[in-house]
């Protein structure tokens, strides 16, 4: 079924909703989570979807609830956000693709950490797999790009990027980005009350540490 909004879309129980920006998508999630209406809400780099009971709600009224909430949202600078900080590992072993994204930005590989760390980072959205992090930057960067040749492995924890974006792997996978660290953190943790370690709209800066840090980090040598 699909809506009448051409910003919304309504799919079985789920409503996605198109959003002008990201500042949008944190008021907007911000003011959802606070409802009892919504049994998943799901950010995305460009929307948010959220998912509703069809035992309470038929869509037309669910699309009320939400065009009601929507009309009442907050600016999110209203609201203090926490700056995580991410323990960054720029190692050479630890960061195969230091050298190509380096040359890429026009500066030494050994001015790369400090060069990342420098860039404030917003969670954009969690995707690919659980506690997979994309991360945005307000900062102007070239454009780096995925590698041509993919990685079969590539381990959790490993810092991609490719431009304005970087990314945090959550688990061992393959993957495309150019890597340039690792953190020793668990990025998801199902024991955990809340399984995954960041979340949309959250503030992450990134913290270099020695490769004798990172092998003596406590998580690090449960992977």
């Amino acid at each position: 079924m699909a809506g009448h909004d051409p910003l919304m879309h309504i799919c079985d129980d789920w409503i996605s909703i198109k959003m002008p920006d990201r500042e949008a998508i944190l008021s907007a999630r911000i003011a959802f989570s606070g409802s009892n209406h919504w049994t998943e809400i799901v950010p995305g780099l460009d929307s948010i979807a959220v998912q509703f009971d069809p035992a309470r709600f038929s869509p037309g009224e669910a699309v009320i609830i939400l065009r009601d909430q929507l009309n009442g949202i907050a600016n999110a600078s209203a609201y203090s956000t926490s700056i995580i900080n991410i323990p960054v590992c720029y190692d050479e072993y630890l960061a195969p693709d230091r050298e190509y994204v380096a040359d890429k930005l026009g500066i030494k590989a050994d001015a790369l950490p400090a060069w990342h760390a420098s860039r404030l980072q917003t969670v954009a959205m969690l995707g690919f797999m659980p506690g997979f992090a994309y991360l945005e930057s307000a900062e102007p960067c070239p454009v780096i790009g995925r590698l041509a040749s993919p990685r079969q492995l590539v381990k959790a924890g490993s810092i991609g990027i490719i431009g304005q974006q970087s990314c945090i792997y959550s688990f061992d996978s393959p993957g495309g980005w150019p890597i340039i660290g690792r953190t020793p953190l668990r990025l998801f943790d199902p024991a955990k009350k809340q399984p995954a370690l960041l979340s949309p709209g959250q503030m992450v800066r990134f913290e270099p540490i020695s490769r004798e840090a990172y092998e003596h980090w406590p998580q690090a040598g449960e992977r």
